[in-house]
């Protein structure tokens, strides 16, 4: 292992307990690969359709309508899209896969703990250590009842978590697939903890996110009857939850309501209407209408929306509606086709590969796919912990595509 998979690795591990500390690792091993390697990284033709997309971002900013925040806003993409590209030059093997996997991780248990201790020991903060480490800690979760640990807000936490649980579980299987009985227990324990704190965040999205994992899994692993299974357990709870009488009543007496109650959002039977997804998913879908090819700039949608709604709205929970309504379509469409393209070639490069590397690219492509599938929902890549480790698992898997004689 030389020193930039080292460097990769030690930020990964620091980066949800100190951004600060793990953005400096990361960034280090970025600029140095980038001064070595500039020219090597401008051949690749997948540099330039990042280009395409970052032009079109600053194109969109130009003509947004606060112009400050919208080049705000770039922050959230461009520095994660020259992360992506120098990381793809280092993850390449599937024994990578597995190093990075298992540092992502491993990073999860101080999580785990401070998560905890937040919500069973009465720990709270804020602990606040300058630039090297901010907790807010909310005691007793953000927003009350609902586990948020070292970050924010409890959904990120869950987004967080739910990448755990993909990864996880695919270092689990593998552990059990080589008869390495001290990493099975490790994995599954960390597993076992995340799945506490995927619970204990109240998250509708990862939730379904986790179920999504292992079937996912199960379909993989050719299991029919954990899909089966899965498949029953989760017919139940959204019976409970959506089923008409007379059918949901003796449901609800098996599941529990901390389920059935959250799924069918009778925790808050009086929302107001501009709180609803689909109320925010029209807003966002009608303003990329009005002005489809550029956008109306990014950070921008929460000014829009309080001007018409009368209520503050960061995001309108779901990244793609954001992107049409703040960059415009064709923005939209040009990152829809790099991920495609990249995941595309994943799947293409899987059936050759031996049985274990072929697990962990899999199990990459399935953590990756938690992410995208959990900002169909929610957007937490405001949150840089998140966001950078949406790139890290697509550049890995970027990396092996491009080493692959399948599609090199």
């Amino acid at each position: 292992m030389n020193w930039k998979e080292t460097g990769i690795r030690g930020g990964v591990l620091a980066f949800p307990v100190s951004p600060f500390l793990g953005g400096l690792a990361i960034v280090g091993v970025t600029v140095w690969v980038w001064w070595r390697e500039w020219r090597e990284l401008l051949k690749r033709p997948l540099v330039w359709s990042l280009g395409v997309f970052a032009g079109l971002l600053v194109l969109s900013s130009f003509a947004a309508i606060d112009r400050s925040s919208a080049f705000l806003g770039l922050f959230n993409f461009l520095p994660f899209l020259v992360v992506f590209i120098a990381v793809s030059s280092i993850v390449r093997h599937p024994f990578q896969l597995r190093q990075l996997s298992e540092a992502v991780v491993l990073s999860s248990i101080p999580v785990v703990v401070v998560g905890l201790g937040q919500m069973f020991l009465g720990w709270n903060g804020p602990i606040d250590w300058g630039i090297l480490l901010f907790w807010p800690l909310e005691k007793g979760g953000a927003p009350p009842d609902r586990m948020s640990s070292v970050f924010e807000y409890a959904n990120v936490l869950a987004n967080y978590a739910s990448i755990i649980w993909a990864l996880g579980l695919g270092l689990s299987i593998e552990a059990f697939q080589t008869q390495r009985l001290k990493r099975f227990l490790l994995w599954s324990g960390i597993c076992l903890g995340n799945s506490i704190v995927l619970l204990l965040t109240n998250s509708r999205n990862a939730w379904g996110v986790a179920f999504a994992c292992c079937v996912a899994y199960a379909v993989y692993l050719g299991w029919r009857w954990l899909v089966a299974a899965i498949a029953s357990v989760a017919t139940i709870v959204l019976a409970a939850a959506f089923a008409p009488e007379p059918f949901r009543s003796p449901l609800r007496r098996i599941v529990p309501a901390y389920f059935w109650a959250r799924l069918s959002d009778e925790l808050h039977p009086d929302r107001p209407i501009e709180m609803m997804r689909v109320t925010q998913w029209t807003f966002a879908w009608n303003l990329g209408i009005d002005r489809p090819f550029t956008g109306w700039g990014l950070r921008n949608f929460t000014a829009l929306y309080e001007s018409q709604m009368g209520l503050w709205l960061g995001h309108p929970h779901n990244l793609l509606l954001m992107l049409v309504a703040e960059t415009g379509f064709l923005t939209t469409l040009v990152l829809c086709g790099i991920v495609a393209w990249v995941f595309f070639r994943g799947v293409q490069v899987l059936r050759p590969l031996g049985s274990i590397d072929r697990l962990m690219l899999f199990t990459v492509m399935v953590a990756f796919g938690s992410i995208v599938l959990f900002h169909l929902f929610d957007v937490t890549l405001f949150d840089s912990r998140i966001n950078i480790l949406g790139w890290l698992l697509l550049a890995a898997i970027e990396g092996v595509d491009r080493q692959s004689p399948v599609t090199s």
